[in-house]
């Protein structure tokens, strides 16, 4: 089995899971679009995950990690523009 889902720039693959002879277990790997050609995401941004937990935490830091991006981003273009 392998189903893959795209949200705007966002995406995920799952692979594995029961019908599957070739994966030992299901695993989610979460992926982003490499330009803005891409139709679909397909650059891989995560390890594979195997739980909801593993997806959690991926995803929470991925979040804080952009949080940071952001605010770094306001203050580079608020310190160019009056510079």
């Amino acid at each position: 089995m392998h189903i893959e889902m795209t949200k705007g720039t966002f995406g995920f693959h799952l692979a594995g899971g029961e019908g599957d002879p070739h994966a030992l277990h299901a695993n989610v790997q979460i992926f982003v679009r490499s330009s803005a050609l891409s139709r679909t995401a397909d650059l891989a941004i995560s390890p594979h995950l195997m739980s909801g937990a593993e997806i959690d935490r991926f995803v929470d830091d991925a979040i804080a990690s952009l949080e940071t991006i952001r605010d770094d981003a306001k203050k580079a273009i608020a310190t160019a523009s009056h510079g």
